[in-house]
């Protein structure tokens, strides 16, 4: 009888923490779309992708999940404080794979003029400043990670070097980014798992 009381209330604090956990991220995706007000559905639309540049089902989670990209954008900008480039936030796939099927929720900073830094070092401050706020916003959308061809997020920043532009963008899965927010993967654990490319689109790596 006693095991059993036992096993019972085992059984009771799982359910009790799931039901908090599912509560909490309720409560950060409601966060994230209380800034899509109609005020900023015009403001910042044009951040998002243009519909026409689609040929993969982005389009269709576009429009699915206009409130939440809105969302994302208001929650960066007025609370990160970081600029976003124009037409940059929607559904991008892997181009070095060719996997059309498999979309990565994105969006790329504008990190302005940086001097004549070497790119790597540029690229590792980058990282480390925004990257963990960026991920805790976009991750906070979990209905759409919950969909099926959605298989993770990518983060990109743009910054002027002399006379060059320059592009960082830095591709995590769903299953690590899932992991690194509940403790099973350091935060540089989920860096060397993730994909880095630079301005050309070659993959790098990066002294983190």
């Amino acid at each position: 009888m006693c095991r059993r009381r036992n096993i019972l209330a085992a059984q009771i604090q799982i359910a009790l923490f799931l039901f908090a956990t599912c509560g909490l991220t309720s409560e950060r995706e409601q966060a994230v779309l209380s800034y899509s007000t109609e005020r900023n559905m015009v403001k910042y639309a044009d951040l998002l992708v243009e519909e026409e540049r689609y040929t993969t089902a982005g389009l269709k989670y576009q429009k699915k999940y206009h409130r939440h990209l809105i969302g994302i954008a208001g929650e960066i900008v007025e609370n990160r404080k970081l600029e976003i480039e124009k037409h940059s936030i929607g559904f991008y796939y892997d181009k070095r794979s060719g996997d059309t099927r498999s979309l990565y929720l994105g969006l790329d900073i504008d990190a302005g003029s940086r001097g004549g830094k070497p790119f790597e070092r540029i690229a590792v401050e980058l990282i480390r400043s925004d990257l963990a706020n960026i991920m805790q916003t976009i991750h906070a959308c979990r209905s759409v990670f919950n969909e099926g061809d959605i298989a993770g997020m990518v983060i990109g920043w743009k910054w002027t070097a002399g006379a060059a532009r320059e592009h960082l963008s830095v591709w995590i899965t769903k299953a690590d980014f899932i992991r690194y927010e509940d403790d099973l993967l350091t935060f540089d654990g989920m860096l060397q798992r993730s994909t880095i490319t630079n301005t050309r689109g070659r993959v790098i790596r990066l002294p983190l």
